[in-house]
């Protein structure tokens, strides 16, 4: 799973028609066994199948036979988002994903995504450099899975020492082959993240390997730089290399989260171009001026839902936010604008003043 195949499937859930039959959003976190997702799956089906009523209870059951039919095939090393419906329009979206999810299940009218949203925003793709003593490792790390991996070995001069060459002969050979080896993984970083649109990039390795290729990055890659993992590693290391990177980028995704809401801020107090509250928020994105969704983690679940579904079916970027009180005093919810609409296309209601204010 990728972040664009993400991407694709949140637009059509998003874009779902209601059906008469319910339909269920199952999220299974990797970090527990199957067997045990199965026991308490049942469970919480014995009291949701009460909720509904003759043709809707029978498609309900139908539609949870679905879900336990594909956990029998399914890998317990993944986390597993199922979306199943049964009835006059059947589907199963089955999602497999190498990052954790929150286990929680789902049965309604319409797909429960927003811990999909969440997903999509945080767990970006980036590019991280694995160096030590022998070779560098390029990664194209996208949603917890590495989706590219390029191996680049260092040149072999030492064994020529004594046989060829003086050591100072070699040192001196040696310091310009270092340089010219750094100097190609970084064309060789430019072009992948200039092929895959990365916006983020992420070093690790010994200090001195980190340092060197850190000194030598032109200033549009040090920019993109997102953090760094000073440790060295071996080979059968680097799946502990990669899970450190990706909590180096949460950490930065979380910091720029924080940033949205100064950037919401500023557009309220300077152009404009900004509005918060619930009502507000819908209405900006009804009216397709929206450029951005900035969403508290904390607003209750029905309006995140509608939110994510009003976003996600106009691929609108959405920043989900964690813990910030500013937000909080907004009402949980704020949309950057791409423009400013005329005062006699807006419907403004009172609420939205008041948080503005």
């Amino acid at each position: 799973m990728n972040k664009l195949d993400l991407k694709k499937h949140l637009i059509a859930l998003a874009t779902l028609p209601e059906t008469g039959s319910p339909i269920l959003s199952v999220y299974m976190n990797k970090s527990t066994p199957l067997d045990e997702h199965r026991k308490n799956l049942k469970d919480w089906a014995t009291l949701a199948r009460h909720t509904f009523k003759g043709r809707q209870q029978s498609d309900f059951e139908d539609a949870l036979e679905e879900v336990f039919t594909f956990m029998e095939t399914a890998n317990d090393r993944q986390s597993l988002v199922v979306f199943s419906r049964w009835g006059e329009y059947p589907m199963l979206l089955p999602i497999h994903l190498k990052v954790p999810v929150e286990t929680q299940f789902h049965a309604g009218s319409l797909p429960v995504i927003f811990p999909l949203v969440e997903l999509k925003d945080r767990f970006h793709r980036f590019v991280l450099v694995a160096m030590n003593s022998e070779a560098a490792r390029i990664f194209e790390i996208n949603l917890g899975e590495i989706s590219e991996s390029l191996l680049e070995r260092r040149p072999e001069l030492r064994k020529r020492l004594g046989r060829e060459w003086t050591r100072e002969h070699y040192q001196n050979h040696r310091k310009k082959r270092s340089g010219q080896f750094v100097k190609e993984k970084i064309a060789v970083i430019e072009q992948l993240m200039t092929k895959r649109g990365h916006n983020s990039l992420i070093l690790a390795g010994e200090p001195r390997f980190v340092n060197r290729l850190k000194e030598q990055l032109p200033k549009h890659l040090k920019a993109k730089l997102a953090g760094e993992v000073r440790s060295g590693f071996s080979k059968n290391a680097l799946n502990k290399v990669v899970n450190q990177s990706i909590q180096v980028f949460l950490d930065q995704e979380n910091m720029e989260s924080q940033d949205a809401v100064k950037r919401l801020e500023y557009a309220l107090s300077s152009n404009g171009l900004a509005v918060v509250g619930f009502h507000a928020a819908v209405e900006a994105l009804e009216m397709y001026c929206a450029d951005q969704l900035i969403l508290s983690t904390n607003l209750p679940d029905r309006e995140r839902e509608y939110l994510s579904r009003l976003a996600s079916t106009q691929d609108i970027s959405i920043e989900t936010v964690q813990n910030n009180k500013t937000l909080e005093q907004f009402g949980g919810v704020g949309c950057l604008l791409r423009y400013l609409p005329s005062w006699d296309e807006r419907a403004i209601k009172p609420e939205v003043h008041a948080s503005v204010a």
